[in-house]
């Protein structure tokens, strides 16, 4: 560096040295005050309970029908596509990816967690659409979706199946159950109502391929009858829910068959008989069992394992013969007793309690069970069509208490969701709604029922009913509400 210029940045620091440190550099502006916490929106017009908190809607998801999660990724099943939502933040979901296309009805979506995969479920009566419900397609479709990027979402297969309605995770995603729905006499046996479960193996998701025989036959007192849909418990038992009541099987490892009385291997495409069976007319008039779970922690008279929890799906005018949620004891069902000589045995299991919003609210609160999840704690989030969502204490199986409620004026709920502390509600009509309920249980020593007091909701405000038509331009993807 030249003499000259070296002297004078010399200079010129000594003289910035010698300013007081006050007046050395402008005074920062002054901090802006912290803002208040966002405040919650308002919650939709209804009776909500006050253990019960509004956290969000997303309007867009209308003519949602099922949900899943990955993570903090949430899947919406729609019948205009399948949508994912980052929902870290359950009072900001924000859109990831979308992938359009005509569903119905992909009624429970699954998803395999370790493959990032989602799983369609198209039913026969509707292959395409909504728009076409009733048809007599004869098959139904199973399409495999890569999840793995949610923003960018894509199909990598799909197999046409004897069945769809609904599709289920057995083993980890090894393979897939499907149900639904009625007979098709042009493809089924004369002798079929219903349709039983058609199980698919996905170990090489690329290549899906449908097991050779069909799951879950007889099950209607001998009758090979609607199986509708299957949840899988903690101990791997997948529990077939349809027409006639709810039968359980291993799909994996050796067991004891009651039925043939040997040791057998199940597998995915070969179950072994483990439990359940008929349902009672008496709680269940229909005795169309929509779905089910098994809670391996709840106990009946100090059995613990022994619970089964049900709902019957019937659109009805009446509860005295519509859908009801429904606790029922699997003692007396180990030995094969559901899966043999039901035509002549005709085999009920022992129903403990039953529930309805009607016997809460009088006639004006009639609406069939649908969906139910569990927080863990048999504290039970369920699905009632126009009555919303209801909270429900199974911990006494026998005395079943309603102890919170959402129930918006527009309400068409279809599913419940727990997802970590908070309940995520798929609603055909108002879209998928986001809630938090506060009631707690205790965490250790011993557990009081009373703890969560009792709940009634007031009687229904009935609005005008909406239905949905497809736009002129777009169909099913931009479904316009008219009030009927």
């Amino acid at each position: 560096m030249p003499r000259t210029r070296l002297r004078l940045l010399t200079a010129a620091l000594v003289a910035l040295a010698a300013i007081p440190a006050s007046a050395a550099l402008p005074a920062l502006p002054a901090l802006p005050a912290l803002s208040a916490p966002r405040a919650l929106p308002a919650p939709p017009p209804g009776e909500i309970s006050d253990n019960v908190t509004f956290l969000a809607n997303v309007p867009e998801m209308k003519t949602a029908i099922a949900v899943n999660f990955i993570g903090d990724t949430m899947f919406v099943s729609s019948t205009t596509g399948i949508y994912a939502y980052s929902i870290k933040d359950p009072t900001k979901p924000s859109l990831f990816g979308a992938l359009p296309m005509y569903i119905w009805e992909n009624e429970d979506v699954d998803v395999d967690t370790k493959r990032g995969l989602l799983f369609v479920s198209r039913d026969p009566r509707g292959f395409t659409t909504p728009a076409t419900p009733g048809s007599t397609f004869p098959f139904g479709m199973i399409q495999v979706i890569d999840v793995s990027l949610p923003h960018a979402m894509r199909q990598i297969s799909q197999i046409v199946i004897k069945a769809g309605h609904t599709t289920t995770c057995v083993n980890g995603c090894k393979w897939l159950w499907a149900g639904g729905p009625y007979a098709n006499k042009a493809l089924n046996p004369a002798d079929w109502v219903g349709r039983p479960i058609i199980g698919v193996d996905l170990r090489d998701p690329m290549k899906p391929v449908e097991c050779a025989t069909p799951i879950d036959l007889g099950r209607n007192d001998g009758v090979t009858d609607y199986a509708h849909d299957v949840q899988v418990d903690a101990r791997g038992i997948a529990w077939v829910s349809g027409a006639g009541g709810v039968r359980g099987y291993w799909t994996e490892g050796k067991h004891r068959n009651p039925v043939t009385g040997r040791v057998e291997t199940a597998d995915g495409c070969k179950p072994i008989p483990y439990a359940g069976g008929g349902t009672p007319e008496e709680a269940t008039p229909s005795r169309f069992m929509h779905n089910s779970w098994r809670n391996l922690t709840a106990s009946v008279d100090g059995r613990k394992g022994d619970v089964l929890y049900a709902t019957e799906e019937a659109l009805k005018s009446s509860c005295e013969s519509s859908g009801r949620f429904a606790t029922y004891d699997l003692k007396g069902t180990y030995n094969g007793e559901g899966f043999m000589n039901t035509a002549r045995t005709k085999q009920r299991m022992r129903f403990l309690d039953t529930w309805t919003p009607e016997e809460q609210e009088g006639a004006s609160g009639c609406e069939s069970a649908h969906y139910f999840t569990d927080r863990g704690d048999s504290i039970l989030a369920s699905a009632f069509y126009g009555q919303g969502t209801r909270f429900l204490d199974v911990r006494n199986p026998r005395d079943i208490r309603q102890v919170g409620y959402f129930r918006p004026d527009d309400a068409t709920t279809w599913a419940a969701y727990w997802h970590k502390d908070y309940v995520v509600i798929a609603d055909n009509s108002r879209g998928i709604d986001f809630v938090r309920f506060t009631g707690k249980t205790a965490k250790r020593g011993k557990s009081s029922l009373a703890e969560l007091p009792t709940v009634v909701a007031p009687p229904r405000r009935v609005p005008a009913p909406i239905r949905f038509e497809p736009s002129r331009q777009w169909g099913y993807l931009c479904p316009t509400p008219v009030s009927a």
